[in-house]
């Protein structure tokens, strides 16, 4: 809390140039126990690092960064928002700012809540065995699917491979971690798995339908094909088209 997140990111990333803690709180004691257990462990980093903070909404804050950023010329593949334990709809609204400007990001969130209660009567019914699926679990499973949407990422070019990973529970109860990395749109990897997918369920697709009304004429064994047989049909044929003809005439 409090820089403690961008600072394990500057110590242990070493790539991490910078870090902006975005936090409407001003704590000073927060700051300098950041600096006392982590400052001196990327000073003295072969790469130049800086933590700074913004004292503001992540609303308006967060958007802001980014565009500053983007300005800047930073390719956004080198930038990547987490928020931990973002409360309720600040979850939301970070991954959409982030896709918005096609960054990763990764968010841990807390205090899930369905707002327009339009889910909390299906965890009631959802039940597996005697433990029901909480809306926390739930909200989030939705969130993790808004990411992986096909407009997400859209205006900026960018999709997202997304994956959601369980932390221990001894450490936090709110313990789904869902990361989100931004792919250039039409990306190989994915557009591979995606035409992989493709050809196994039209050929599984093909077998469950070919024993039904697909399922190819047989052909005419001409080993056993008589000759005289075709002959007699001819004639009779002929015969009845004959009477028919004097029918008529009559």
């Amino acid at each position: 809390g409090h820089g403690g997140l961008a600072a394990l990111f500057l110590v242990l990333v070493p790539d991490c140039e910078s870090a902006v803690v975005i936090d409407p709180a001003l704590c000073e004691s927060g700051k300098r126990g950041v600096d006392t257990a982590w400052k001196p462990f990327w000073e003295h980093s072969k790469t130049k690092k800086s933590l700074r903070y913004r004292h503001e909404c992540l609303r308006t804050g967060l958007r802001d960064e980014l565009a500053i950023l983007e300005q800047k010329g930073v390719e956004p593949s080198n930038i990547t928002v987490v928020a931990c334990h973002a409360c309720q709809h600040l979850t939301d609204e970070t991954l959409e700012i982030s896709a918005d400007y096609g960054v990763n990001v990764a968010v841990l969130s807390c205090c899930q809540k369905d707002h327009d209660g339009s889910w909390k009567g299906l965890t009631r019914r959802l039940v597996k065995g005697n433990a029901a699926l909480s809306i926390g679990s739930l909200m989030d499973l939705l969130t993790a699917g808004k990411m992986m949407a096909w407009s997400t990422g859209l205006s900026a070019g960018v999709e997202y491979s997304v994956k959601m990973k369980l932390l221990d529970e001894k450490i936090t109860l709110q313990n789904r971690l869902i990361v989100c990395k931004a792919l250039a749109r039409g990306h190989r990897e994915l557009d591979t798995k995606r035409e992989e997918a493709h050809i196994k369920l039209t050929r599984a697709y093909a077998r469950a339908h070919q024993v039904r009304s697909d399922t190819k004429p047989k052909q005419p064994n001409l080993k056993t094909f008589d000759p005289n047989s075709l002959l007699l049909g001819v004639g009779i044929g002929l015969a009845i088209s004959f009477a028919a003809m004097r029918i008529s005439r009559q």
